[in-house]
C-alpha cells in the first residue's frame, strides 16, 4: 500500500481561513447525496458561492465516506468527515488548494490511514513467497496458491500473501453477499475510495475502482480467494491405491 505522511496535507480549516478572509459575504453550503439503506455510506455534495445571495456556485465538491473505512475519522464522525472533505473539495475545485501542497486535503486522506512518510518497499511483479492468511485459505481449500502473483493488465500486483491489492496500489476488500448493500453492488472495491486514483470519473465525483466476478478483468486468484472464503472446497482426487470397487474418486 502507497506510503504517504499525514502532515504533508493541508487541512480543510486552513482553506476555509482563507476563503472567508476573502469572501467575508460568502457561503458554504452541503447537501446529502445519497446515503445507503443502513446509514453506513454518505456521499455530499458542497457548493461554495462568493455572495450570501449568490444563486450559482463559484465551485462545487463532492465526497464519500464509509463507516469505520480507513482512519480513526470515520469510526464515529464518518458523516461528518464526509461533509468536511466536500467542502475541501469544492474549495480546492476553486482556487482554495496550497501551492506546495497535495490537492487532496488532510481529512480526505485520513480515510486511508496514518501512514508514515517512509516509502514504501515496491512489490515485485514476480513471483511472491506466499505465507500468511490469504495462502492458507487458499490452501485450505484446495486452490492453487501460484495465483497469489496475479497482475492486473497494468502490470501491477494485483495479490500476494498479505492482500488483494487495485492498480492505484491501495488494498481491495472483498464483500460477501450478507455484507453487500444490494446484490448488484460489486464483489470487489478498492479501500481508496474517492482517492482511487484508477476509479472512474463521473460528473467530477470518483468512484473507487470496483470488480464483479463476472468482469474479464477480475483475477482469477480474487474469484478462487472468495470461493475458499465462501467455504467452497477442491475435492481432492484420491490416490488409485485407497479406492475400492465401490468407492468415488473424491
Amino acid at each position: 500500500m502507497a506510503k504517504f505522511n499525514l502532515n504533508e496535507y493541508e487541512m480543510v480549516e486552513d482553506r476555509l481561513k482563507k476563503f472567508w478572509s476573502d469572501n467575508p459575504n460568502g457561503r458554504i453550503e452541503t447537501n446529502v447525496v445519497h446515503i445507503t439503506d443502513d446509514g453506513s455510506c454518505v456521499t455530499i455534495k458542497a457548493e461554495v458561492f462568493t455572495d450570501s445571495k449568490g444563486a450559482l456556485p463559484v465551485a462545487t465538491g463532492i465526497a464519500q465516506e464509509t463507516k469505520g473505512q480507513g482512519g480513526f475519522a470515520n469510526a464515529d464522525a464518518w458523516m461528518e468527515n464526509c461533509e468536511t472533505s466536500a467542502i475541501g473539495r469544492a474549495l480546492a475545485n476553486w482556487k482554495y488548494q496550497g501551492s506546495t501542497k497535495p490537492r487532496p486535503s488532510r481529512e480526505e486522506m485520513s480515510k486511508v490511514g496514518n501512514k508514515t512518510s517512509e516509502s514504501a518497499p515496491k512489490k515485485s511483479t514476480a513471483t511472491m513467497e506466499a505465507s500468511t492468511d490469504i495462502k492458507e485459505t487458499l490452501s485450505d481449500a484446495n486452490y492453487n496458491t501460484d495465483n497469489l502473483a496475479a497482475q492486473h493488465k497494468d502490470g501491477s500486483i494485483a495479490m500476494d500473501a498479505n492482500g488483494i491489492y487495485c492498480p492505484c496500489g491501495s488494498s481491495v476488500k472483498y464483500f460477501k453477499a450478507d455484507e453487500k448493500n444490494s446484490p448488484r453492488s460489486p464483489d470487489f472495491r478498492c479501500t481508496a475510495m474517492g482517492n482511487c486514483t484508477a476509479g472512474d470519473t463521473v460528473d467530477g465525483k470518483v468512484f473507487a475502482k470496483s470488480w464483479w466476478m463476472d468482469n474479464k478483468d477480475t483475477p482469477e486468484g480474487w474469484k478462487d480467494y472468495a470461493a475458499a472464503v465462501n467455504g467452497i472446497v477442491i475435492p481432492v482426487a484420491r490416490s488409485l491405491d485407497d479406492i475400492g470397487e465401490d468407492d468415488a474418486p473424491f
